[in-house]
């Protein structure tokens, strides 16, 4: 069956959680949060693109689930509906400016609806190689003082560890400053076969809240995956606070891939593992059925026909230590929709 016309963003999002949630997986993995989560996705819309969703879920105690958009691109002059945006208008008027530099430029906004936040959001921004746009872009969210910590711990960082996004929760504890990146493959082998140099890693950045378990862990899952993101706090004071974010990334990019992977994978090593930890529980199996691709064809305005896609697919795994403990685990799934181009 064809389509008059593309779906509304809110009907693309209401149709991707809906498969997605399909056979019980919405009770067990993602709870009561989709109501709460619709109407912050509806308050997150800017322009006229369909931005990525991301469900951010546990994988060990009550199930819910935060939410994330990403915008890659917005057109100057867009503006969000009145009582939208959660006060970062400023935020993308500026994005829009810049957006186009680069393919892997993004801003998103984060809110915490697996507790019933409806608020307070966070705001991220991936400038990659693009570090000149720090500045400018807490600027526009009322942090430009922060700049200068920030610009010098990701100077720190050394080869292997570059900084490559950076992103604040205002109202959090301390309101901690995000650094984030993707590890070098190098650096992932050789900390993955040596603790030791992870240990050295982190003295050179600037990060203390380790021991020798966590090193021995850390190392453990760098051996696991494929790829690795990794994320530090950065306090007001501008040193590095006690928490280390460490992203297990999935590379699957077809259902029956991340079926597959789930199965007998390096994905099921993983959670595996997480479970043997204590930091999850079975509901990991349920995850690859959440996962889909599908085309559905459309009648544009002038009678051409076109195909619209919505997909869900893994994005990763994601281990907090606070003051060297393990926490619970939780689970990344990306939601994508939009026109396909032929």
């Amino acid at each position: 069956m064809s389509m008059v016309g593309k779906p509304s963003r809110m009907t693309a999002f209401d149709a991707l959680y809906s498969i997605a949630a399909e056979d019980g997986r919405g009770e067990a993995l993602f709870g009561n949060s989709f109501d709460l989560a619709r109407i912050a996705y509806e308050r997150m819309l800017i322009g006229n693109g369909y931005p990525e969703a991301y469900l951010e879920f546990p994988l060990l105690g009550s199930p819910g689930f935060d939410l994330l958009a990403v915008h890659n691109t917005v057109r100057p002059g867009s503006r969000f509906a009145s009582g939208a945006g959660f006060g970062y208008q400023a935020t993308f008027d500026w994005f829009s400016g810049v957006c186009d530099i680069d393919s892997n430029v993004s801003c998103g906004i984060e809110l915490d609806t697996s507790v019933g936040e409806t608020e307070r959001a966070g705001v991220y921004l991936q400038f990659r190689k693009h570090s000149d746009l720090i500045g400018p872009f807490l600027d526009s969210i009322g942090e430009g003082s922060r700049t200068e910590s920030f610009l010098t711990v990701a100077g720190r960082m050394l080869e292997g560890w570059p900084a490559a996004y950076v992103g604040l929760f205002p109202g959090r504890a301390g309101t901690p400053l995000r650094i984030g990146g993707y590890m070098g493959h190098h650096m992932q082998t050789a900390c993955a076969s040596d603790p030791a140099l992870l240990a050295a890693q982190f003295d050179q950045i600037g990060f203390t809240a380790y021991d020798g378990e966590m090193l021995l862990r850390c190392s453990t899952f760098m051996s696991l995956a494929p790829s690795i993101d990794f994320q530090f706090d950065i306090m007001p004071d501008g040193t590095l606070g006690e928490v280390f974010g460490l992203s297990l990334s999935f590379n699957e990019t077809t259902p029956r891939q991340a079926h597959a992977c789930m199965e007998s994978g390096y994905g099921a090593q993983i959670c595996g593992t997480l479970q043997e930890w204590g930091l999850a529980d079975e509901r990991w199996r349920l995850i690859a059925g959440a996962t889909f691709g599908r085309h559905v064809p459309f009648y544009r305005d002038d009678g051409s026909q076109g195909r619209f896609a919505l997909g869900c697919m893994f994005n990763y795994a994601k281990v907090k230590f606070a003051d060297a403990l393990a926490q619970p685990a939780k689970f990344y799934l990306r939601m994508f929709a939009g026109e396909v181009e032929v």
